[in-house]
């Protein structure tokens, strides 16, 4: 069996979809609420929606568990119909977590960096992987979800390379990424 993204990442999606969306009904996003006198009248998207968490954190504990699944396929063949499913899942995770980085979070540079064409322009890339990786799953295409995997990995490093070259997780929840190595030691006797 594949890799498995644990119930962390499925609950942590729950928990910014339904923050994200119940913000723009009623402010309950867990975002400091803007005193009515600083209010602009025409508030932009930014200022209706603020994520309950940092990019960072969405980042390392949606995206990059949606996305290593995805990229992991390319050398460990998904071996059952649950496998794919959860591959599904995941490239469906990594589709909204590209959306979801449109939004400013809780961190010390969200705001500037959604604020950036250029970090808009990454986040859009993301969302798009996600539903190409979603349509090689679909087809249960191998060459294709490879080609997903490796776009994955060129936006998710683009992004980095340009917005956080020091610290790509930030330290949060330990370990980076796996990799083919990884997976080769594992394997062997």
């Amino acid at each position: 069996m594949i890799y498995q993204a644990g119930r962390f990442g499925a609950g942590l999606l729950a928990v910014v979809v339904l923050a994200a969306c119940g913000a723009a009904d009623s402010g309950s996003s867990g975002a400091q609420p803007v005193a009515a006198v600083d209010a602009p009248e025409n508030p932009t998207r930014e200022q209706q929606m603020t994520l309950p968490i940092s990019l960072n954190t969405l980042m390392v504990a949606l995206i990059n568990e949606a996305a290593d699944p995805i990229w992991v396929a390319a050398w460990h063949t998904p071996e059952s119909d649950r496998d794919w499913r959860n591959l599904e899942r995941m490239a469906v995770q990594l589709e909204v977590g590209g959306a979801l980085l449109t939004l400013p979070g809780t961190g010390p540079k969200d705001h500037e960096w959604v604020r950036s064409p250029a970090w808009q322009n990454w986040a859009k890339k993301l969302q798009t992987a996600g539903t190409n990786a979603l349509s090689a799953i679909k087809a249960r295409d191998l060459d294709a979800v490879a080609r997903s995997g490796d776009d994955i990995v060129e936006i998710c490093e683009g992004c980095h390379i340009a917005f956080k070259p020091a610290l790509p997780t930030g330290g949060e929840f330990g370990e980076l990424s796996p990799t083919a190595e990884d997976f080769e030691e594992a394997e062997t006797p």
